[in-house]
């Protein structure tokens, strides 16, 4: 694919590079091949683009020139390159090279040492290296380098923190695998390698029988990288604290994205601000990067489905950025689930349920994703399951959005079951959402209690001021059931609020 790709940009043909042309040239298809129901070329070209970022992070680090494949488009950029080592301190790197798009952090994965003294174990410590290997490569923000050394290389790399490897990498994960008579026990840690500190280290262990190695590999794979790579994980933490005093025009791509996520942790006015402007120097910097598309259309989307400044032209927007985002990587998770989001929002049950489920099949372990389709599911009707995924990430994250309550609340209020949801209405606790504290007064109306009354009725009128007129409507924006919708009503009405139906 590589070959041919390079041959056409040199002949002159580098815009006529598209999907269905290089799958009738480089796969074999057929006349009649459909890049929407064959996906092979976005697949392939994906994996070509890790592929380089790993060969120039290892072997090709010293190439005089670079080729790069950015998102978007199949044709190849050729970049010179200087190695900023051998240049003097007047000379200046081709400014060229500020464009190859290497911004996401890079994690080097070492083969796990056998330390069982048991060289039947090798199988089982090789496949949960790979297995930590597979789970990264579903979180797409990251480059991720899967090493296979010799034990005196190994060594090396954990007494220098990978500083003497031909590895250039931003962060190291490295670990050990012991038995301890019928248990086995696998040790992890995280590595930063420029400052050489250990971030985070972990030990796990488990019965052992030969039935079950296989599901100890996956399990213990999964907790390790969500904790580490997930959207509240280490590193992401780490870097965002880095940069949180960095003028937005200074983050790098990756380092915006982040700012994205903050805001869907705090869900204040000032981080959707900062968010917003964050994304758009993203865009600036990378007009491609489907990830901040997407994320732009989340925001949007937040405004329109809140009835905030500028909620009139928020869903053109929201729908216009989802489409570009989903035909520039349709494979990339965040971008599925807000282009699931948008059909919800467009009451699209059919298209939104698609989707929604191509979004789980592509990562079904990431915490905030896995609860944002429970959230979504869940409030579009089918209760039991949203609530299931729910429950799996709150019980197994301290980090995750508070406005997941929202959704667990109306579980409980449908069933009438007043009091459970109170409680879980308490937890939505959201600055600057009206949300919040309209739940609370509708399951105040319900339990016929004045406690707590007025300061939610003075907390929802200062949010949304508008809200008494426009109750009915902004309800249905997030709530699909029409019985579920009058039922909230009533509550409300019980609690002394005076709906106006318009």
């Amino acid at each position: 694919m590589l070959r041919y790709l390079i041959k056409e940009t040199l002949h002159g043909r580098g815009d006529q590079l598209i999907q269905y042309t290089i799958g009738q040239k480089v796969f074999d298809r057929k006349e009649d091949f459909n890049p929407d129901l064959d996906p092979i070329v976005r697949i392939q070209a994906g994996r070509l683009r890790r592929s380089l970022d790993i060969y120039y992070l290892t072997e090709g680090k010293e190439d005089p020139v670079r080729i790069s494949i950015l998102r978007g488009s199949y044709q190849p950029v050729f970049l010179r390159h200087t190695n900023p080592d051998s240049q003097s301190s007047t000379e200046s790197q081709d400014p060229i090279h500020e464009m190859l798009p290497f911004t996401s952090p890079s994690i080097a994965i070492f083969p796990f040492k056998n330390l069982t003294g048991n060289p039947d174990r090798e199988f089982f410590v090789l496949g949960f290296s790979e297995e930590l290997t597979q789970e990264l490569t579903r979180y797409e923000d990251f480059r991720i380098l899967s090493l296979r050394m010799t034990p005196d290389t190994q060594q090396e790399a954990s007494i220098n923190g990978g500083q003497n490897l031909s590895v250039d990498s931003d962060f190291i994960i490295e670990g050990a695998v012991r038995e301890q008579g019928e248990q086995i026990k696998i040790s992890a840690t995280l590595t930063q390698t420029k400052s050489r500190e250990q971030l985070w280290g972990e030990q796990y262990l488990r019965q052992m029988t030969a039935g079950d190695l296989i599901t100890i590999q996956e399990e213990i794979s999964q907790h390790v990288i969500t904790t580490i790579a997930g959207e509240y994980g280490i590193i992401p933490q780490r870097i965002s604290l880095e940069t949180r005093q960095k003028q937005v025009s200074e983050l790098s791509v990756y380092e915006s994205l982040l700012r994205y996520y903050y805001y869907q942790a705090q869900q204040t006015p000032e981080t959707a601000r900062d968010a917003y402007d964050a994304l758009q120097n993203a865009l600036t910097k990378d007009p491609d990067c489907a990830s901040a598309l997407a994320m732009l259309a989340s925001l949007d989307g937040n405004i329109y489905m809140l009835d905030r400044t500028g909620s009139a032209d928020a869903l053109t927007r929201m729908i216009e950025l989802s489409r570009r985002a989903i035909e520039l990587d349709p494979n990339n998770q965040l971008v599925s689930l807000i282009h699931a989001w948008t059909y919800f929002v467009l009451n699209d049950r059919d298209r939104f349920f698609n989707e929604i489920e191509r979004t789980l099949s592509l990562n079904p372990n990431s915490s905030l994703r896995l609860g944002t389709c429970g959230f979504f599911i869940a409030l579009y009707g089918d209760w039991d399951r949203g609530k299931l995924l729910l429950d799996r990430v709150m019980a197994s994250s301290i980090g995750y959005p508070r406005w997941y309550h929202g959704a667990t609340t109306a579980f409980h209020y449908r069933k009438k079951d007043y009091k459970n949801a109170y409680q879980e209405a308490l937890q939505y606790d959201v600055p600057g959402l009206f949300w919040g504290p309209m739940l609370r007064l509708a399951c105040l109306g319900q339990l016929t209690t004045k406690d707590g009354l007025s300061e939610n009725l003075e907390e929802l009128k200062a949010l949304k001021p508008d809200f008494t007129e426009k109750a009915r409507d902004l309800i249905s924006r997030y709530v699909k059931e029409e019985e579920l919708v009058e039922h909230i009503l009533e509550g409300l009405k019980k609690a002394g609020l005076t709906i106006i139906d318009q």
